[in-house]
């Protein structure tokens, strides 16, 4: 796969060939094969649950987008709402082509538009990705004494995916991200950083926003992540509140799912439950945002991918990621990309 420059990244042009549609409704349910291919369960150091560190004065005290408030409260609870995150003309680059993203899930029950590798059709998204506040904040998030092996290099985007949330769809339920969305080993080098930033408004009570619940990357809710991923089953991320209830509705109760405006970001760890919010009503419009998943250049790919096909209008080519660290990973595993922030 050829990347465009950062000089073409940032005029907008040459954008990436297209991954084409898949022609699934839920992507993951249907593509990700039984969680025990992946060995989740291995005996490891990081115990489930325990997979964010406490922090140390070093940690609070590292330069980045985020003031040492904002790094203590995403180590406390596991997530941090960041306004105005992303500003200026690279958010008015982003907000002029969010309505023109093509979606790889055509015809979805819970979202108008899905697109991964967004940086295929516009390019001002491998700039959001890598070169932005987003990548930035990842990288005070992760202090160099966890990244294992990738000690000393750029983080890496394990995957990105653009989402826009229709009237009359109904997001993905309580989960937290599967082997498509999050294609690495639960107890690799972390924390693992999440980064949605809003492309629209979000009225609050209006639906169409992010929810997520404080602490929820504890072992007290490691029983809601079996709901949706049983050993031995493929996973049913986005059914939390249909396979039970009492899972679904003890996050309901400390959730919380803020206003936005364009440009401010939920930043969360891997393991904290997150949710679309349904539109109250049918009337209204889309509401897009974009999110990027950040992880250490050694962590070990396990998971599945979609290639590009190998003929144009083919299907895409799926793989099976395991066995091989990121920074091993070849073109026929996929791509993930450095940030590339400049030295201040």
């Amino acid at each position: 796969l050829t990347l465009p420059t950062a000089t073409e990244a940032s005029l907008g042009e040459r954008p990436l060939p297209l991954l084409p549609r898949l022609p699934v409704d839920d992507m993951c349910r249907a593509a990700t094969p039984p969680l025990d291919k992946f060995a989740v369960a291995s005996a490891s150091s990081l115990a489930a649950g325990h997979e964010l560190h406490a922090p140390s004065e070093a940690d609070l005290a590292r330069e980045g987008p985020l003031s040492r408030e904002q790094v203590a409260e995403f180590y406390e609870s596991g997530v941090v709402l960041v306004r105005g995150l992303l500003q200026g003309d690279l958010l008015d680059r982003v907000l002029a082509v969010r309505r023109s993203v093509g979606t790889m899930m055509p015809n979805a029950e819970t979202y108008g538009t899905v697109k991964t590798e967004a940086w295929r059709e516009h390019a001002c998204f491998l700039d959001v990705a890598l070169r932005s506040p987003l990548a930035a904040a990842a990288e005070q998030l992760t202090p160099d004494e966890v990244r294992g092996a990738g000690r000393g290099k750029p983080l890496r985007v394990l995957r990105d995916g653009f989402f826009s949330l229709s009237p009359g769809k109904r997001g993905c339920g309580w989960h937290v991200d599967d082997f498509f969305f999050w294609p690495t080993k639960r107890d690799g080098p972390g924390p693992g950083v999440n980064v949605w930033v809003a492309l629209d408004a979000v009225e609050a009570g209006a639906g169409g926003g992010l929810a997520y619940a404080p602490g929820s990357h504890r072992p007290d809710f490691l029983p809601q992540r079996a709901v949706i991923a049983p050993p031995g089953e493929a996973p049913q991320t986005c059914e939390m509140q249909s396979l039970s209830p009492d899972s679904h509705a003890a996050l309901e109760a400390i959730k919380e799912c803020p206003a936005l405006q364009p440009g401010d970001a939920i930043i969360h760890t891997r393991f904290i439950f997150h949710r679309g919010d349904p539109h109250t009503s049918e009337g209204g419009t889309p509401v897009a945002r974009y999110s990027v998943r950040y992880v250490p250049a050694s962590s070990q790919l396990e998971g599945i991918n979609f290639l590009p096909p190998e003929e144009p209008g083919g299907p895409p080519r799926r793989v099976t990621l395991s066995g091989v660290t990121i920074d091993g990973a070849g073109p026929e595993h996929g791509h993930f990309p450095s940030t590339e922030l400049r030295e201040t």
